[in-house]
């Protein structure tokens, strides 16, 4: 570094500890406007009814985008793993969705701490992800764009990855399919764009809302909201819990 963007840095953000943290927030600051003026400006967002889609030149270019995720956060996904256990035990307590349910799978599971949570209250539990990680006895290589499992085999279906969705009505359309008449899909989800969630580089499907993300999911999957509720916040974002059925009516 030149002494004169030393001094530079020196006049911008003072010394000691909290030089460092006003620096390093103003380099968080200056990400996220990029990240805004790409993601409302830029080509690589497509809008319409109330999703966003990413654009990608292919199919095989979505799913080599979303496997290389692990490899940058597998450390920090270890570190964090008995706080995430924590909060998913926290989150499938009381769970309507999985009331009588005997069986659930977790799609876009990483390295399955949702799946731990479930073993530990007594579920036949197993997660699909593009890269599981190594040697992860609880979860399974798979697209949950493409399920391996038979038609009407599965009492629930769990996920809070829907942000990293290729095309929404594709993950919905293979849950139908996989779920027993009756069965739940369980849903948790955050904020929208236009409530303040910032795209990054791997959010493949967003929402404009909360609410414009659960009516896509009943729309789109012929799937009825049975419920929803608060998850509390986390890392900084608001966690919010559905659950929805078969629309019988439908």
């Amino acid at each position: 570094m030149t002494a004169l963007r030393r001094l530079s840095n020196l006049i911008r953000y003072g010394v000691g500890s909290s030089a460092r943290e006003r620096k390093f927030a103003a380099k968080r600051e200056q990400k996220d406007r990029r990240l805004r003026e790409s993601f409302w400006d830029g080509p690589d967002w497509e809008r319409q009814d109330g999703l966003a889609r990413r654009r990608y030149d292919s199919y095989d270019a979505y799913v080599e985008h979303q496997a290389a995720k692990l490899d940058g956060i597998i450390d920090k996904l270890r570190t964090q793993e008995p706080e995430d256990l924590a909060a998913f035990q926290m989150a499938f307590q009381d769970c309507p969705g999985l009331e009588g349910a005997r069986n659930v799978l977790c799609l876009g599971a990483r390295l399955g701490t949702e799946v731990k949570a479930l073993h530990a209250m007594g579920f036949f539990a197993v997660g699909i992800d593009l890269n599981p990680g190594p040697d992860n006895p609880y979860v399974l290589p798979g697209d949950f764009n493409a399920l391996i499992f038979p038609d009407n085999s599965l009492d629930a279906v769990y996920t809070n990855t829907l942000d990293h969705a290729f095309d929404l009505s594709m993950i919905l359309a293979q849950v139908r399919r996989v779920l027993r008449p009756g069965g739940a899909f369980i849903v948790d989800f955050f904020e929208g764009y236009e409530e303040g969630f910032i795209a990054r580089e791997f959010e493949s499907t967003h929402w404009k809302s909360g609410e414009s993300l659960l009516s896509a999911i009943g729309e789109q999957g012929n799937l009825k909201l049975e419920s929803v509720r608060d998850l509390g916040e986390r890392r900084g974002m608001n966690w919010r819990q559905a659950v929805f059925r078969e629309d019988q009516a439908g």
